[in-house]
């Protein structure tokens, strides 16, 4: 009797051991506002094309001269490629010193951090989140 309950506490222990890494990744409703899209104006450092997610990283400077780092949270490189795009196309796109307007939903925690729908840059090309090769204009 006492061994099944060692058994069966050894079992409960490896099994939430192994689900701890489902846990991990997070949908956008969890962190994101996904109710109001938001448009931020302001310049590209860097594009980061990695995993889970690449990253557009952009300062936005407010009327006072205050400079406030922001990112985007983007689709993952594979499914970029799926859609059409290349490293060499996005670090293209995403030059950094070029002004950006970015559109996405803000964090709920206030962060300065969107998810990523779309970017339009000073020349009027656009890159949208979810299209093929035809989005970047």
């Amino acid at each position: 009797m006492k061994n099944s309950w060692t058994v069966v506490f050894l079992v409960t222990i490896g099994l939430l051991i192994v689900s701890i890494p489902a846990s991990a990744h997070h949908g956008t409703a969890v962190s994101y506002d996904l109710s109001k899209l938001v448009s931020v104006k302001g310049v590209v450092v860097k594009y980061a094309w990695s995993n889970p997610h690449s990253q557009l990283y952009f300062d936005v400077t407010d009327d006072k001269g205050n400079v406030e780092h922001w990112s985007a949270e983007m689709n993952a490189p594979g499914n970029l490629e799926r859609a059409g795009f290349s490293r060499r196309s996005m670090f293209d796109f995403f030059k950094p010193g070029g002004d950006v307007t970015v559109y996405g939903f803000r964090s709920k925690a206030g962060a300065p951090v969107v998810v990523f729908s779309k970017a339009v840059l000073a020349d009027g090309r656009e890159f949208k989140s979810q299209g093929g090769p035809g989005q970047i204009d």
